[in-house]
């Protein structure tokens, strides 16, 4: 029985030790740090004078690199909803100066949508604390944020390929647009995704509650909240045009917070003719390229200074 002890020892720590060193290695990689734009959550400037929450809408289409005299910050990310944008703000807002403007942006499917987005959870593992997470498992935290080559595979490729430095951006390739029956086909399947998961007067309701939350911290540590929605194409807009309620329901929707909180801003870019029309500003029918989030940033400082 000893003999075997011992064997099994010999066997696992060393395969043990490998597995702690290319886990060591993989955590280096430029992937890892990047991956699902984890790193901007690294070395966040303090003092900062302006943050925006939200989802890709925002996380492609700000870039606060054309405004280089603003402390900005951009903390949106890929199908981040509500309930994390919460997270975000309160583990981050050490980092904002008093009165900072925090942009809480409003999506067409962030009124009444409530779908599943547990594949999004891993990257909050790296960045939120386990009270603020919807959803926290000692497994998925160890295999997400401790080990994470537990759960890497076909990316462990990147210890010995890795991704060069400058492809560590959210801008990266984002030059090209859709237009024709391509933008078309785009924008029907992106309304058939965006409303499936609609849940009528029980989602318009969490979402309002969720949204309320953030505006309530912002006050509470005197940050001033403003509600924004990015550019839409006009294409995906028409197509929206033929439901006969939703415009009403989205309208209603910042209608009611406005209410709710006096003097809260809210700038709606989903239909201006500004950015709709030109679908040379956009990657697909509702996500902006470089060009136009570089033009997007500058029109909604502008627009921020004028009202705040």
């Amino acid at each position: 029985m000893k003999r075997f002890i011992c064997k099994l020892i010999l066997f696992v720590l060393p395969v043990s030790m490998l597995f702690l060193l290319l886990n060591s290695l993989y955590v280096r990689t430029n992937y890892w740090k990047h991956e699902n734009n984890t790193d901007k959550f690294v070395n966040i400037p303090y003092d900062l004078e302006l943050v925006n929450l939200g989802s890709s809408h925002t996380c492609y289409g700000l870039n606060y690199d054309v405004v280089p005299e603003l402390k900005a910050w951009n903390l949106a990310n890929d199908s981040q909803r509500y309930f994390w944008d919460y997270g975000v703000l309160k583990n981050y807002a050490d980092h904002l100066a008093e009165n900072a403007i925090v942009i809480i942006p409003i999506s067409y499917f962030g009124v009444i949508a409530r779908g599943d987005y547990s594949e999004y959870r891993k990257r909050y593992y790296r960045i939120l604390p386990k009270e603020d997470m919807d959803y926290w498992l000692l497994k998925e935290y160890i295999a997400y944020c401790k080990l994470p080559l537990l759960s890497a595979g076909v990316n462990r490729i990147h210890i010995f390929r890795d991704i060069p430095k400058e492809r560590m951006t959210v801008f990266y390739g984002r030059e090209k647009h859709l237009d024709g029956e391509e933008l078309y086909t785009y924008c029907v399947n992106k309304h058939k995704r965006w409303t499936a998961n609609n849940k009528g007067e029980e989602g318009y309701k969490e979402n309002i509650e969720e949204i309320s939350r953030i505006i309530e911290f912002c006050y509470a540590h005197h940050l001033r909240p403003v509600l924004i929605t990015a550019p839409i194409t006009d294409v995906l807009n028409e197509i929206y045009e033929a439901d006969n309620d939703f415009f009403s329901t989205f309208e209603q929707f910042s209608n009611d917070l406005c209410q709710k909180y006096a003097g809260l801003i809210y700038l709606d870019y989903s239909r201006s003719e500004a950015f709709s029309p030109y679908h040379e500003l956009f990657a697909d029918g509702d996500h902006l390229n470089n060009f136009g989030a570089e033009k997007f940033t500058r029109t909604l400082i502008k627009d921020l200074q004028e009202r705040l």
